[in-house]
């Protein structure tokens, strides 16, 4: 199963445990080219982050610790423009002539670019009220004419044309419109030369006006209508065929006004009879209408320069009164009355004479270029023309630059979209399948590890390419495994520390937005029962990605590894290995076992050798560290007074030492450890010493591995009296419960031992904590605390007699707040008045390993200053955009047991970046209770990390993160 989170993401996969490499990596987050995107995000998009730590456990095992889920609700923020205009102006949007009688249409555009949904109303006033009459209509197609002949509103005289409020979606969605103002017939003052009738003022307002800031609270432009006697031109741009022929008298290509760009350099840019739109090559026809709606005929003339995404098509201009005559787009080659000229991407034309209420059509091909930008801002098209007559020395070659424009005819580019899942190096081209939803079957398609240790995990390191032209978010699923059944999957981003979440909001974990021919790379993370024997596989899992922007482009990749091992690294006394390494006294396996594999004895003050071999199961070479401790707590402490020294294979107590060894691919590596007892030791009897080997870079299977084993040194003198106190014992406790443990005291030695006393000693540490110890004299000997056992004092006076013996009971009790991973060693002692000494048994109980907590909490900043504007808490939030979060991370050590080289990482959530203040340098990064190489704060432009390459961090310990992000804007 793969656990989704909601809401939510450099080089290839390389994760570590230590800190230095972790960081790394983690600040190589996520983006293997750039993917994320600055645009503001909707309103109501959920920004959600979780953080994750590493720590070595009591054990030496890597673990990682994932935090709670914080989100923040994006707000939503206004902001609009009319026809570009975002505040009350004067501009002049429209300049329009006509006649006495006539009616002018002036096209307008409102754009809603806020991100969410808001309505508008509309109103236009005639500054001097001359207009028999003013109306506004639909434009939906944007063609400068309206829709249809039912109208939004209508004003006469001194009234004003008030347009209902009308719903525009946001980012970017628009509103087109047309307003016809009405010349009456009784207009006076017309003249040749055209002059101003009547302005209007159009004003549009929110209808939300709390999401809005001044001065964009409003916005407002202006209408010029003249009148004229003479010509009076008017040109409307449309997306579409003419009812006339094409060149040849040939058909047109389909004039759509919307699609897929180009995707071919070697698209035809000439036209040829049925040249078509195909699957590489996309084009359209665009028809400019003109008319004269004058009192007299005129010279026209008009200007068309195309926009960069659009190439026109040589040779493919028509003229409505030369119907299949293709123009000649030079000085010469045109019918007589019409002068059409093309230079570069600029389309000129000039008509001799254009009749009194006359319309007529230019009409040509483009080619949608490879070039065009998703959307329309590479391919919207306007055109300039003269409204009036123009002289007749004005010919296409001498056009300049007209002064009116028509309204704006958009090409819609939509998203080709595509998506590639393959192994780490691949590219979008050689790991692609063949057959959409299954791998290709080529090394650029699979990634392989050679094993995994039953109950551990094996990362995998894959790349998700963007192959669509436009961004993109990639769904990640496993579709199909054959790992063993309770076999858990997570993603990771590219660091295989930070979850990667649901940032598209359909329940399923994703990669975020990928720009379009961008990729990210990602982890995917198996976690195998411990219960899956060794020896089994191959396994494998198919990883699916899936486009968001069409769910039916599928491509995947397959993970596969090869065997499950008992463990990668295997510390033994033999080469061969004894037994099972958790069991008895084995040391074959992953350790440590309850009782010492080996028990040397040796004097106080004199050195004895231990062999110890190192195993590297892995496929990959490795060096390990070496270590000792006297609990299997790492790094721990010897019993005081007593050293370990490491030395090469062969050597001796004098022998140099060394601190690590190595051992390829596969091999086995010998090394030996002295373990002395101070001078002034006292007898006793199997000392556990643990030692530890730890991989100093990660293994085939992404993490840092290690082993550790039991051994023991008893400490002797010359006997004449002795007694021992067996057996050394292990168990486990539940928080507030109780274990018992049967110990035996005998004498050894020919003479009697005397008088002695019983204690059961409990670490100070230990006790303060609440836990405690009793010892009863198992009187029936059964092994069980009956009502007729005898409690034991310390004051209690006993005796045991030569070759004697007395069964004992020691009840170890658990204080209801132990943690999981306390282990507390009870020294039960036998001390003799004299002759015998001390003999001491151990009893060993344990909770559970320690472990880490990571607690994530937010607080708004809306200063962007790097200050909190109040307490931290993991409750949802809602800002706008542009106002920040400030993120705490706090990983504490609830064990009671120390861990080691902590980390936290943390990573930057879609739609927001790292915020340019932050918190104070002091707070960023901090600690209490941690020893060892300072933790250190590092980020870069997607991720942030608190630790460092060597740590120590006591129970109750702390590290916390402190950082802030921005949401886009």
């Amino acid at each position: 199963m793969i656990p989704t989170l909601p809401t939510r993401r450099s080089s290839g996969f390389r994760p570590v445990a230590s800190w230095a490499g972790a960081a790394a990596l983690t600040l190589g987050f996520l983006f293997g080219s750039p993917a994320s995107l600055a645009a503001a995000p909707p309103a109501n998009t959920v920004i959600g982050n979780q953080a994750s730590a590493t720590y070595s456990d009591a054990a030496g095992t890597t673990q990682l610790a994932t935090s709670n889920l914080v989100q923040t609700t994006v707000q939503q923020v206004g902001s609009f423009t009319l026809d570009s205009v975002s505040s009350v102006t004067t501009t002049v949007i429209n300049t329009k002539i006509g006649a006495v009688g006539s009616t002018v249409y002036a096209p307008h555009t409102l754009t809603n670019t806020g991100n969410g949904n808001d309505t508008f109303t509309i109103k236009v006033d005639a500054d001097n009220d001359r207009f028999s009459k003013v109306e506004v209509y639909v434009d939906a197609n944007g063609d400068g004419v309206p829709d249809n002949t039912t109208s939004l509103c209508s004003a006469t005289g001194a009234g004003t044309c008030d347009v209902p409020a009308q719903s525009v979606a946001g980012n970017n969605g628009v509103f087109r419109f047309v307003v016809a103002y009405t010349i009456p017939g009784t207009a006076s003052g017309a003249g040749s030369a055209p002059a101003t009738f009547d302005t209007a003022t159009l004003t549009a307002i929110p209808g939300t006006p709390a999401l809005y800031t001044a001065p964009n609270t409003a916005a407002a432009v202006k209408d010029d209508i003249q009148l004229t006697t003479a010509a009076a031109f008017n040109v409307t741009k449309t997306i579409g065929a003419p009812s006339v022929s094409a060149p040849g008298g040939g058909a047109w290509p389909t004039a759509a006004n919307g699609g897929q760009r180009s995707s071919s350099a070697s698209c035809a840019t000439t036209w040829s009879a049925g040249l078509a739109s195909s699957a590489s090559c996309q084009y359209t026809v665009y028809t400019l209408t003109f008319n004269n709606t004058g009192g007299s005929p005129g010279r026209f003339a008009m200007s068309d320069t195309l926009p960069s995404g659009m190439t026109y098509v040589a040779g493919s201009a028509v003229w409505s009164s030369a119907p299949g005559t293709a123009l000649g787009d030079g000085p010469a080659g045109d019918p007589s009355g019409i002068d059409f000229q093309v230079s570069g991407n600029t389309l000129n034309t000039v008509v001799a004479l254009l009749g009194q209420n006359v319309t007529q059509t230019v009409s040509f091909v483009v080619l949608v270029n490879t070039s065009a930008a998703i959307g329309t801002s590479t391919t919207t098209n306007v055109a300039k023309f003269e409204p009036a007559t123009v002289p007749l020395t004005t010919t296409a070659a001498s056009i300049g630059t007209p002064g009116s424009s028509t309204n704006p005819s958009a090409y819609t580019v939509l998203a080709n979209y595509g998506i590639v899942v393959g192994a780490n190096g691949s590219t979008a081209a050689n790991a692609v399948d063949t057959t959409p939803g299954t791998p290709n079957g080529t090394a650029n398609d699979l990634t392989t590890r050679a094993s995994v240790v039953a109950g551990g995990s094996v990362k995998f390191g894959q790349t998700v390419f963007n192959a669509g032209t436009g961004t993109d978010t990639v769904n990640l699923t496993v579709s199909s495994n054959t790992f063993p059944a309770g076999t858990t999957f997570l993603f990771f981003a590219a660091d295989g520390f930070t979850p990667l979440l649901d940032t598209s909001g359909d329940g399923v974990p994703d990669t975020g937005p990928i720009a379009a021919g961008g990729s990210v790379n990602i982890v995917l993370q198996a976690n195998v029962p411990s219960a899956t024997a060794v020896g089994a596989g191959p396994f494998s899992a198919t990883v699916t990605g899936r486009s968001a922007g069409d769910a039916t482009k599928i491509d995947a990749t397959l993970d596969t590894v090869t065997i499950v091992v008992g463990s990668l690294v295997d510390l033994t006394n033999t080469a061969a290995g004894t037994g099972t390494g958790t069991v008895g006294s084995g040391d074959l396996g992953p350790g440590p076992s309850p009782n010492p594999t080996t028990t040397n004895s040796t004097a106080a003050g004199t050195g004895t050798v231990f062999a110890l071999f190192v195993k590297n199961n892995d496929t990959k070479n490795n060096t390990y560290t070496l270590a000792a401790s006297q609990s299997t707590s790492f790094p721990g402490s010897l019993p005081a007074g007593w050293t370990v020294k490491f030395v090469a294979s062969g050597g001796t107590c004098a022998s140099a030492a060394i601190t690590t060894v190595a051992a390829n691919a596969g091999a086995q590596a010998q090394v030996a450890a002295c373990v002395t007892p101070p001078a002034t030791q006292a007898p006793v009897t199997a000392q556990k010493i643990y030692f530890q080997v730890q991989s100093t870079a990660t293994a085939s299977t992404g993490v840092i591995v290690s082993d550790t084993k039991t051994d023991a040194v008893t400490v002797t003198v010359p006997v004449t009296y002795s007694a021992t106190l067996s057996p050394n014992n292990s168990g486990q406790v539940a928080p507030g419960g109780t274990v018992v443990y049967p110990h035996t005291l005998s004498s050894t030695g020919s003479q009697s031992c005397g008088a002695y006393t019983l204690t059961a000693t409990v670490p100070s540490a230990d006790a303060s904590l609440g836990w405690t110890t009793a010892i009863y004299l198992d009187v029936n000997g059964d092994g069980q605390i009956d009502a007729n056992d005898t409690l034991v004092t310390p004051s209690t006076p006993l005796t045991l007699a030569a070759n004697g013996s007395q069964k004992l009971l020691v009840r170890v009790f658990a204080p209801g707040g132990a943690t999981a991973g306390a282990t507390d060693t009870v020294s039960v002692t036998a001390t003799f008045t004299a002759n015998c000494g001390t003999p001491t048994a151990t009893d060993i109980s344990t909770v559970i390993t320690g472990q880490i907590r990571v607690l994530k909490t937010q607080a708004p900043s809306a200063a962007c200053n790097g200050v909190a504007d109040t307490a931290f808490a993991a409750t949802p939030l809602t800002l706008k955009p542009g106002q920040c979060i400030v993120y705490k991370v706090v990983a504490t050590n609830e064990g009671t047991a120390p861990v080691t080289n902590i980390a936290i990482n943390d990573a930057v959530p879609a739609y927001t970046s790292l915020s340019a203040t932050q918190p104070a340098t002091a707070t960023q990064c901090t600690s209490t209770g941690v020893s060892g190489t300072a933790l250190a704060y590092a980020q870069t432009a997607t991720a942030v990390s608190c630790g460092s390459a060597a740590n120590t961090v006591a129970p109750s310990g702390m590290a916390t993160l402190l950082f802030s992000v921005k949401i886009n804007q």
